[in-house]
């Protein structure tokens, strides 16, 4: 896949294909026709506003690690696909905030957020999908997972904000630690807590990403 550093405030990218790291800390971008974007490089605080114009498909993913304030704004407009799959994992006090701001009709949405806390780390997420006034036919899905390898208090506020009676929108939210049963299961195939705990952060945080093999030796705890 081709790479794409971004670093100005404004891009616009149009039936496309990228592996893109953002050097901005504002970034507005443009999305028109197919766009496929993969982003496990950019490890800074973030503001990112996405804008999904008429007829346009995205599938984002993203991998972020020890940043301490997220801020990623999706503006949905008419006959819309968007696929965004955020996987965090962080050792500090986190933030992340997703909004999904759908301003016309005809939309598919599925948000995945997946974040693991370890060590001294926590994180709040706040998920808030806002539905507009008159418009109609749209579907919004937010998934929103935390996986806890220690004893922080997480949390998961997701607001549903909504203004129009054709819609479809469901939110799923959970916080968990590593299952013993599952933790007992991989020692009784020879694999040490450590080990086990390990593989079951990776598929965790593996779970939503498509990305190609050859990118994902970044991903480690």
């Amino acid at each position: 896949m081709n790479k794409l550093i971004i670093d100005k405030e404004y891009i616009k990218l149009d039936n496309c294909k990228y592996d893109i790291e953002i050097n901005k800390k504002n970034c507005t971008i443009e999305i028109d026709n197919e766009v496929y974007l993969n982003d496990i490089k950019t490890m800074e605080d973030i503001n990112i506003k996405v804008v999904l114009n008429d007829n346009a498909k995205l599938v984002f993913n993203r991998y972020s690690r020890d940043t301490a304030n997220i801020n990623i704004e999706f503006i949905i407009n008419n006959n819309t696909s968007l696929e965004f799959n955020q996987s965090n994992y962080t050792n500090l006090e986190s933030k992340y905030d997703c909004i999904i701001n759908i301003l016309g009709s005809n939309n598919k949405s599925i948000v995945n957020i997946y974040s693991a806390t370890n060590n001294k780390g926590s994180i709040v997420v706040n998920a808030n999908g806002i539905v507009n006034k008159n418009i109609k036919n749209n579907e919004l899905l937010e998934n929103v997972r935390i996986l806890s390898l220690n004893n922080a208090k997480n949390i998961i506020l997701p607001n549903l904000l909504v203004s129009s009676n054709v819609v479809e929108v469901n939110h799923n939210a959970t916080i968990s630690g590593i299952d013993k049963n599952y933790l007992f299961y991989l020692n009784s195939k020879g694999l040490s807590n450590e080990e086990a705990t390990r593989l079951i952060f990776r598929g965790f945080i593996l779970s939503k990403l498509n990305v190609d093999d050859n990118v994902l030796d970044i991903i480690i705890m």
